[in-house]
């Protein structure tokens, strides 16, 4: 899919009559790479590179060819695996046009719906600190459906520890290593662009301030994916070690419940035996054995019930 933009005051669609100064391409097939490539005279590997998933963050630059590959949080549509994920998305700076460009269907379009409305003098420059922006607040709002998402399986936990709830914590973890893994990659590619001068660039004041907050957000970001990772660490470890425990008090008890129940095949197996015993020749013997096995039973179970045996 192919959306085309105009940038002015406001971010508007592009009409057939007019020149786009932004595209944005999602899903796109060979033979809308090769058309755009062709009409725009783009370098056909900067548009294919962003569409490899295990892409990381980085920058490079052809000429005037400016291609910045970041990595966006989204949630998964499939009920397997982890519940959000990150997808690498490409920004193309030409001298006369922005392209933007995503495997995902949709997913930058939706991310910078929320800033079509600000009225600001938008340049190309301004467009990427914005996507910058988004993506810093994007890994923010999944990082709390993340802690919610655990806060969930901790209370699960607590009442019924199950493999299902220890599961729920595996996904997340997985999903907080992924994203973790990409704010920090993002994070550092940022940092590339307070010395624009080294990439021929010149920003204006309100161009750094829009990096700066883009700096700012994901800066957070990464705090709060580390802050979370710590503490989603301490909770596995914690809930193993309960549920270890768990286990062992299981464990105990059925050795407790098999020694007492021991002791009565241990005195019946004596006059068991076909040889001459005392006592074998009384009538009330066996009223006198099922005593005594009684009595050893109650006895080493008061016991192991003041040792908590029990």
């Amino acid at each position: 899919m192919i959306n085309r933009y105009k940038l002015s005051q406001m971010i508007r669609p592009c009409s057939q009559d007019e020149t786009p100064d932004w595209i944005d391409l999602s899903c796109p097939d060979e033979e809308e790479l090769k058309q755009l490539a062709d009409s725009y005279h783009l370098p056909l590997w900067a548009l294919t590179e962003p569409l490899d998933h295990k892409e990381h963050p980085r920058l490079n630059q052809d000429g005037s060819i400016i291609l910045i590959v970041v990595r966006l949080s989204f949630r998964r549509q499939s009920p397997e695996g982890p519940l959000f994920s990150t997808v690498p998305v490409g920004v193309i700076i030409s001298p006369d046009l922005v392209v933007t460009i995503c495997r995902e269907p949709g997913l930058v379009d939706i991310h910078l719906s929320r800033i079509f409305q600000r009225k600001r003098n938008w340049t190309r420059a301004r467009l990427a600190f914005a996507l910058f922006y988004v993506v810093g607040t994007g890994f923010i709002d999944n990082i709390e459906r993340l802690e919610e998402k655990a806060g969930a399986a901790e209370a699960g936990l607590r009442l019924f520890p199950e493999n299902k709830e220890l599961l729920a914590l595996l996904d997340i973890e997985k999903a907080l290593i992924d994203t973790t893994i990409a704010l920090k990659s993002n994070y550092r590619l940022m940092e590339k662009f307070q010395q624009p001068e080294s990439f021929g660039l010149i920003f204006t004041k309100e161009e750094r301030r829009l990096l700066d907050d883009a700096l700012t957000e994901n800066q957070q970001a990464v705090f709060m994916a580390e802050i979370f990772g710590e503490i989603l660490a301490s909770m596995s470890n914690a809930f193993g070690s309960i549920i270890s425990n768990n286990l062992n008090k299981i464990m105990k008890f059925l050795a407790g419940v098999t020694v007492v129940l021991m002791l009565p095949n241990l005195v019946t197996s004596f006059y068991g035996m076909n040889v001459e015993l005392p006592g074998s020749d009384l009538k009330v013997l066996y009223l006198i054995l099922c005593a005594l096995c009684l009595g050893l039973m109650l006895a080493v179970s008061i016991l192991f019930y003041k040792k908590k045996w029990f």
